[in-house]
């Protein structure tokens, strides 16, 4: 026996991607669709690479570096004697160097599509453009907090092994629950930046200026606000991203200890609001903007 549809009356077509109901499924759908596709593009090129290898290279230099730069200053009394946690070590070599490479990681996923006008087939594959710098921006956060994790534990131990040498041992120390906290903080940290940079990156679309805009924000003014003195500008320097990163990793081997620290919390919530202004500058620009 077989069925047969009434004449005039074409079959029902089958059920395809596009006539899906929109809603929060979808939504989500689409975003990972998109994010996967970034993440191809992402390490498909040799930049993400070298600036992983950088990092992880100025890690294994600095970090053992200055443990044993402050070791020997506390035995020749230039600063008074205090255990050294080996993963302070590390968050030193983050603040001071290793965020310059992830910067320079981060940056070209954005500014390298507009220089080569490779964002128009982009936009064009995904025309919901905040969307698009959403996926661009889960791709770098996620490469970036898995990769600076191993970075950070890498700089932990090495510095570690340092400090176990005879004419430093003594002085540091490695307790795995503190290590452990601090390997987060500073993967949190650098992961903040790269989002940070992906927005302004959107934002002025060209890697010179985003680069220097970048550097300025993270580092540049606050330590000059902080170098002019004055209450205020000690302020304001504590409420920026580089002052604000050394109050959430609660380190005090980066710079010391300095007027108007936040508390870590504090310093994690100033954090996540450049990281939504960097982000919403972006997502401003590409939304009003053509590309």
């Amino acid at each position: 026996m077989t069925t047969s549809t009434p004449a005039g009356t074409p079959p029902a077509p089958a059920a395809s991607g596009t006539d899906r109901a929109p809603g929060p499924a979808r939504a989500l759908s689409d975003l990972a669709a998109a994010t996967s596709a970034e993440w191809v593009k992402l390490r498909s090129v040799r930049s993400t690479w070298w600036g992983l290898a950088a990092a992880l290279l100025l890690m294994a230099v600095v970090a053992p570096g200055a443990a044993v730069s402050t070791v020997s200053n506390m035995q020749n009394g230039h600063v008074p004697t205090a255990e050294v946690p080996a993963s302070e070590m590390a968050v030193y070599a983050t603040m001071w160097v290793v965020q310059f490479a992830v910067i320079a990681l981060a940056l070209p996923a954005v500014t390298s599509e507009y220089s080569s006008r490779s964002i128009h087939p982009t936009l064009q594959a995904v025309p919901v453009r905040v969307r698009v710098l959403t996926a661009k921006a889960l791709s770098v956060a996620a490469t970036v907090f898995a990769a600076t994790v191993v970075t950070a534990s890498v700089g932990t131990l090495l510095a570690h092994l340092v400090m176990r040498h005879p004419l430093l041992e003594g002085y540091g120390t490695l307790d795995p629950g503190q290590a452990a906290a601090d390997v987060v903080r500073m993967a949190v940290y650098l992961t903040a930046v790269s989002v940070l940079t992906v927005g302004v990156g959107a934002a002025l679309r060209s890697a010179a200026a985003a680069l220097t805009t970048v550097f300025m924000l993270v580092l540049g003014l606050p330590v000059m606000l902080s170098l002019m003195g004055g209450e205020v500008g000690v302020y304001l320097a504590g409420r920026m991203p580089f002052f604000a990163g050394i109050s959430f990793v609660d380190s005090p081997f980066v710079i010391g200890r300095f007027d108007d620290a936040l508390p870590p919390a504090a310093g994690g919530a100033v954090l996540v609001f450049w990281t939504a202004a960097g982000l919403a500058a972006g997502a401003l620009v590409l939304w009003r903007r053509d590309a």
